[in-house]
């Protein structure tokens, strides 16, 4: 990369000012080639080298407290843009005419822009943070949305019966196991916790708990 901290800030003010302005609003996609062909040609050749000249460098000398620092700033920009929507939302009703076009646009943009930072910010959470928290909270996961649906019940109870009293693992499910509970109840009435964590539309997480 070969710059210094201001050039790199420089640069990313450059490739955000003219990603904005490829980026479509209002529905009117005026130049899909040109916003494909600035993040193939400049957006992603730019994160490459931020890997391996930036991120290598700097990877090792982060303190310890500081690693989530950035997830912290994604809150803090969740937090600017939650009162930013609201002081807009609140000019709307008054704004008449080219002011309130303008305010509507401004709107949509802001709430667009928001969008895409919570949807990453998730992602990254669920991709980075949660198997570090699930193995330090020591629950095992369970995903039985690739087991055929024959063996799944069999899989469950097998990892129940593997429990150490006390403990608890997490079953992931393409569906509301709602029928699996019933059996539970049925045939371990009394040994087993039962909350659920996430329930759909497209994903179910059950923690199931042993206890005395």
């Amino acid at each position: 990369m070969g710059l210094s901290a201001e050039e790199i800030r420089q640069h990313h003010r450059a490739l955000y000012e003219h990603l904005i302005a490829l980026v479509p609003e209002d529905d009117a996609v005026s130049n899909p080639e040109g916003l494909v062909r600035f993040l193939r040609e400049e957006l992603l050749p730019h994160a490459q080298e931020e890997e391996r000249e930036l991120y290598d460098r700097i990877e090792s000398h982060i303190p310890p407290g500081e690693v989530t620092r950035t997830m912290r700033l994604d809150h803090e920009a969740i937090v600017w843009y939650t009162e930013e929507l609201a002081r807009l939302a609140a000019t709307l009703p008054s704004a008449e005419g080219d002011e309130r076009v303008q305010q509507t646009r401004r709107f949509v943009r802001r709430a667009q822009e928001l969008a895409a930072i919570v949807r990453l910010h998730l992602e990254k959470e669920e991709r980075a943070y949660l198997p570090v928290y699930e193995q330090l909270t020591r629950e095992r996961v369970l995903d039985v949305r690739t087991v055929p649906p024959s063996q799944r019940h069999s899989l469950i109870f097998q990892t129940f019966e593997s429990l150490p009293l006390g403990e608890a693992f997490i079953l992931v499910n393409d569906h509301d196991p709602k029928p699996l509970y019933y059996q539970f109840q049925a045939e371990r009435a009394g040994t087993f916790s039962w909350d659920y964590v996430e329930s759909g539309p497209e994903v179910w997480r059950v923690r199931i708990g042993k206890v005395g």
